[in-house]
């Protein structure tokens, strides 16, 4: 049994400026002629799904607007993380459920070094076995490339759930065949994403008390 946790916002209370961000890159996309979707379907899309908009114009134009978006993203990132606190007690609740025998993974879109050390900071570091990060896939959430990633490495699972705040989590979680079970998030919020989440929960101690073997 795999429990699959997003880390912003989840295991950790991320500062990151999402909007801020995506405004910054809709800006760039804008500047550069690269997209032509009205602001508001680009304001409803994930990160990576706007820096592949930037990554198509590149090849099509020999521009380098993906290096900068992730330039702007990381930036962020690093702002963001900065001094994170862990949610729920997150270390205690993940030490539990390691010792029921599941098996632990953290995906998240960030860089596998902002990520290692915002997991260091908030003491959370060594509570999964796996953390897939995005130089570890080649398609982000809310593709499922990391889901099936963490599944591969733990190895041995007949079942994986995937545990985040993020409508990109749910979507990752259908698109590799995975439960769902949404963070500090209704079923109302995300409906109109099309997600549709195995359990919504609102502290992460919850999980201690779902049956998740059925």
């Amino acid at each position: 049994m795999a429990l699959i946790f997003d880390m912003d916002n989840t295991l950790i209370g991320s500062r990151i400026d999402f909007p801020a961000i995506r405004r910054s890159l809709i800006a760039l996309l804008r500047a550069a002629g690269a997209a032509h979707e009205p602001d508001e379907g680009l304001a409803r899309r994930a990160l990576a799904q706007l820096v592949a908009v930037g990554a198509a114009h590149d090849h099509a134009h020999g521009t380098a607007l993906a290096r900068q978006m992730w330039e702007i993203i990381e930036a962020h990132e690093t702002d963001g993380l900065r001094d994170a606190l862990p949610l729920d007690n997150a270390g205690d609740v993940l030490g539990a459920l390691r010792t029921r025998g599941y098996r632990i993974a953290i995906l998240t879109n960030n860089g596998r070094r902002g990520a290692l050390e915002a997991l260091r900071a908030a003491g959370l570091h060594g509570h999964a076995e796996v953390l897939i990060a995005r130089d570890d896939t080649p398609a982000l959430k809310p593709a499922g490339d990391g889901v099936g990633e963490a599944v591969r490495r733990l190895g041995s699972i007949d079942l994986a759930y995937v545990i985040g705040d993020s409508w990109i989590d749910g979507a990752a979680a259908a698109a590799s065949g995975a439960r769902f079970i949404a963070y500090r998030r209704t079923a109302e919020d995300l409906r109109d994403r099309s997600i549709e989440p195995w359990r919504t929960i609102a502290h992460l101690s919850e999980l201690l008390t779902i049956d998740l073997t059925r």
